[in-house]
């Protein structure tokens, strides 16, 4: 069986509203998303994520099928994390969680959720949560398991919290900033810098997630960066497209220790996610991939 990679994140349910004022509520969360992708892309994720007290039955669901038992996630007598994303027609989209920034504090992963088990793990992703329990899990990992660790931020935090986010990238292997959290993080536009700099403050591997064009892979061994390419799609919800390229660019760089083949793999869940609304994409893909084994 592959290496277990621990995918650490929120679970949620999202509504995302067209342009056109057209709204589509689905399950998600970025834990769900990364776990279900790191599954197609033939991993052994386990996903980690407070479960809140209304948990939907398609939210269950879908928590199984990533191969994680619902039974064995933290519980929180709590409702499950809302979000209302609204697109606009230039692809842009603003967040809004709707029971607010203390609620999701509550409902992130903290290290008293984490069990023997899954500090044995030889892969954990890092995915984006409230900021203090992400930053104060990025600290509490490092000395306590030997596992790779993915570090993915979230771009709405970055201002102001440049120098605790730059100590959560000292304490990761890989880690996995979008174009704009580059740029805010690094203080510049210029990619090849940005990805330089992050290299000399601690990780082995930068990967700079570029949404439809792709993404930059640098390494210690290979610093100046690669650029790998995303086929164009026609997204139907682009929310966990981020969440699913790190989950499947995880699961296949613990299995191969190669990041740009891993970055392909990335991009193809990444194309599948976009596929439906919520994780039903990756749902799709995952039964499409069950019955071709068959």
């Amino acid at each position: 069986m592959p290496d277990t990679l621990l995918c650490i994140g929120n679970l949620t349910i999202d509504e995302a509203v067209s342009p056109s004022g057209v709204r589509t509520e689905s399950v998600g969360g970025d834990a769900l998303f990364a776990g279900l992708a790191a599954k197609l892309a033939g991993g052994n994720p386990a996903v980690l994520a407070p479960l809140g007290a209304d948990a939907t039955p398609a939210l269950l669901d879908a928590i199984r099928v990533s191969g994680t038992d619902p039974a064995s996630l933290p519980r929180r007598d709590l409702p499950t994390v809302r979000n209302v994303v609204r697109y606009d027609d230039a692809g842009g989209r603003v967040w809004d969680l709707v029971l607010g920034e203390q609620h999701f504090e509550q409902m992130s992963v903290r290290p008293g959720d984490l069990t023997a088990a899954a500090l044995a793990a030889p892969g954990v992703l890092l995915s984006a949560m409230a900021l203090d329990a992400q930053l104060e899990l990025a600290a509490w990992l490092r000395p306590r398991t030997a596992a790779t660790i993915y570090f993915d931020p979230q771009e709405d935090y970055v201002a102001g919290n440049e120098a605790a986010l730059l100590d959560a990238v000292h304490a990761c292997d890989v880690f996995l900033p979008s174009g704009i959290e580059a740029a805010a993080l690094s203080g510049t536009t210029d990619l090849t810098a940005a990805a330089a700099r992050f290299l000399a403050a601690g990780p082995h591997v930068v990967v700079i997630k570029l949404a439809e064009a792709g993404c930059l892979v640098a390494t210690r061994e290979r610093p100046d960066p690669v650029h790998v390419p995303a086929d164009a799609v026609d997204p139907v919800d682009s929310t966990g497209a981020g969440d699913a390229f790190c989950g499947a660019f995880a699961a296949e760089h613990l299995r191969s220790g190669d990041a740009v083949s891993a970055a392909r793999v990335g991009a193809l869940a990444a194309r599948r996610a976009v596929s439906g609304p919520g994780v039903s994409g990756l749902l799709g893909a995952l039964t499409d991939s069950a019955e071709a084994a068959r």
